[in-house]
């Protein structure tokens, strides 16, 4: 088996072209950006779902402002008619994650909708904390600092 490397490479670049050629066809399958739905998307049944930082909330005409979570974390008014808050407000600064369709103007009109506020949408950096001493506990088990080379190296298998 001389040539066995030549012909496992030739194979696996057979393989990689053939994966090519499947994903450009697959390539209108695929679930779009929120860019692209906002632009393209001009029929009123495809429901949208939003996540996004409440920036401006206006009463009268019963619309949110918020920042969107993906790129390109542009703004969007968002009309809330027919949902009332039974349990909490929103303010300005929490997160919202809505369900409904996108309108003629390029807007959103909301079905459902919920909210967080925003200090328990930034919990999980808080409740992460203890895990740092324990991460660091680790990584000094098993490695040591050697300072003549100015770098980690792993300790004895026994340590």
């Amino acid at each position: 088996m001389k040539y066995k490397r030549s012909i496992l490479g030739l194979i696996l670049l057979f393989l990689l072209i053939f994966l090519m050629f499947y994903s450009s066809l697959q390539y209108e399958k695929k679930e779009y950006d929120i860019l692209y739905i906002f632009e393209k998307n001009k029929t009123h049944e495809d429901k949208i779902k939003v996540t996004g930082e409440i920036v401006e909330i206006n009463n009268t005409n019963q619309t949110l402002t918020i920042r969107l979570s993906e790129p390109p974390y542009s703004l969007k008014k968002i009309k809330i008619n027919n949902i009332e808050f039974k349990e909490y407000t929103p303010q300005k600064r929490d997160i919202v994650e809505l369900l409904g369709t996108n309108d003629e103007y390029n807007n959103i009109i909301a079905e459902k909708i919920l909210i967080f506020e925003h200090w328990k949408h930034d919990l999980i950096y808080i409740r992460s904390l203890p895990a740092i001493p324990f991460a660091l506990y680790l990584f000094f088990k098993a490695y040591r600092f050697n300072k003549k080379n100015y770098r980690f190296e792993r300790r004895k298998p026994d340590a």
